[in-house]
């Protein structure tokens, strides 16, 4: 039952999270709250790359980023932070800027090769516009609900993980 409870608050984090524009009655870029879904164009080549924390993220990091490098022709972590999630848990929230922009038939290359990755696929998720695909991952004894959302035409994607 907690497992159905941390893929839902990951399938709404995901679908409500780094998603939009920035406007000035919005929180900062990276926070993870609610904006409007458009699809964001980036210059690719000035995106400065961070690294995730934690040995869990910086696993799911090596599986993610080189699926997203391989379907988009780039990807680079342009955002990542933790989030608390009570006694524990822990969550992350990683955004990738693309290459390029996303096309609806980029959603199922994605998910085959997150497949390939040992990701076992739970569900497909369409909401407002954003593609979201929830996972489980297996690291040691421990599964972990990982979701990842994806807009066409946008150039980012958000993947939350809960461990």
């Amino acid at each position: 039952m907690r497992f159905l409870v941390v893929l839902v608050l990951g399938v709404l984090l995901v679908a409500t999270a780094g998603c939009g524009k920035k406007t000035e009655s919005q929180a900062p870029a990276g926070t993870g709250m609610a904006r409007p879904i458009q699809p964001v164009t980036l210059d690719f080549e000035k995106v400065e790359e961070v690294a995730p924390t934690g040995d869990f993220s910086v696993a799911v990091h090596k599986d993610v980023q080189p699926v997203l490098a391989a379907v988009f022709g780039g990807a680079k972590l342009s955002a990542f932070f933790e989030m608390p999630m009570g006694p524990g848990g822990n969550g992350s929230h990683f955004t990738y800027a693309l290459k390029r922009q996303a096309k609806a038939n980029d959603l199922s290359a994605v998910k085959q090769k997150l497949e390939a990755e040992d990701y076992k696929f739970i569900a497909e998720t369409p909401r407002n516009g954003i593609e979201t695909f929830c996972f489980e991952k297996k690291l040691g004894e421990k599964t972990y609900a990982v979701t990842l959302g994806l807009t066409p035409g946008d150039q980012r994607v958000s993947v939350v993980v809960f461990e």
